[in-house]
């Protein structure tokens, strides 16, 4: 299974050769292409063979291309390649609306949750307390939205009263890209169970491409958030140590089910769970992360 998420910031020309990335730099050296997940281009001098490309399509790999300011702008994903397309997509179109009510509010309740620990992870024992209790509320469809009731309380308790998720500082930029990196996560395995990502479960909008994949990310935007408040305050800048921190998101350490699994491999446990709870119609088969440390998954 894919574990690797290549980052490239330095003038590079990337190519392929028996089955293996080539990054070329000072040195040279070769990564086998089925290790990889992601392969993030954030330096604008960068130079890769169409083959390469066509390979990443092969291969399911991540191919993420950032902009002047370093953020992700854009996502290359093969076109699907499953086995079986068609029926994938009639199942998708087929899922009941109180189906789709039951996932969407375990999506709700397991990131309130999360959201708790994140507080709790940051020594805000009390503030969590009250994200547990409204986690506790929250009905089939998350009919009174406490996902957003529980989101005014959390941040302010996690950033501050004075915190703003439109402005344009270094906490929201550094929120923003570990955002992007968990969506293309989603995304990839998705395409990979044969999913169609603009069909959403509860995001349903025409503009998105990515909605299915939205709707998922959400038990996984705490990992970013308790990242981005213990790593980032007011006086950090935009830099390659923070979107380093950042990109480690990928191999914490998190329960899916009482097994634990990085954020890389759970992702795509998520997903297959998800194909099983569809064909079943039976949420209860979905399995979903729970937060409890920052620690890196070590392999065995």
């Amino acid at each position: 299974m894919a574990y690797r998420h290549i980052v490239i910031r330095n003038p590079t020309r990337l190519s392929t050769k028996n089955e293996q990335l080539v990054i070329q730099q000072e040195q040279s050296i070769q990564i086998p292409l089925e290790d990889i997940s992601t392969i993030t281009i954030e330096e604008p001098a960068v130079t890769l063979t169409s083959v390469l490309i066509s390979k990443c399509t092969e291969y399911h790999i991540n191919l993420i291309i950032c902009d002047q300011k370093r953020m992700p702008s854009g996502l290359l994903q093969p076109f699907h390649r499953h086995s079986r397309q068609l029926s994938v997509l009639e199942m998708q179109l087929g899922l009941s609306k109180p189906f789709k009510k039951r996932i969407w509010q375990q999506i709700v309740i397991r990131k309130l949750e999360n959201q708790a620990r994140c507080l709790e992870l940051v020594h805000k024992a009390d503030e969590a307390q009250k994200i547990y209790a409204i986690s506790r509320s929250v009905e089939s469809g998350d009919r009174t939205n406490r996902e957003a009731y529980g989101a005014r309380l959390y941040f302010s308790k996690l950033f501050g009263m004075d915190f703003n998720r439109r402005e344009n500082d270094v906490k929201n930029i550094s929120l923003n890209y570990g955002y992007s990196i968990i969506r293309s996560l989603v995304a990839r395995a998705l395409v990979r169970y044969g999913f169609t990502p603009s069909i959403g479960i509860f995001h349903d909008s025409q503009t998105n491409a990515f909605n299915l994949a939205d709707d998922f990310m959400e038990v996984l935007r705490p990992f970013v958030d308790v990242t981005v408040s213990i790593y980032v305050n007011n006086d950090s800048v935009w830099s390659t140590e923070v979107r380093e921190k950042l990109f480690s998101i990928l191999h914490y350490e998190a329960v899916w089910k009482d097994e634990k699994q990085s954020i890389t491999n759970g992702v795509d446990r998520m997903i297959q769970s998800f194909t099983t709870a569809c064909r079943e119609k039976n949420s209860k088969y979905l399995v979903l992360p729970e937060l409890v440390s920052l620690n890196k998954h070590e392999y065995e």
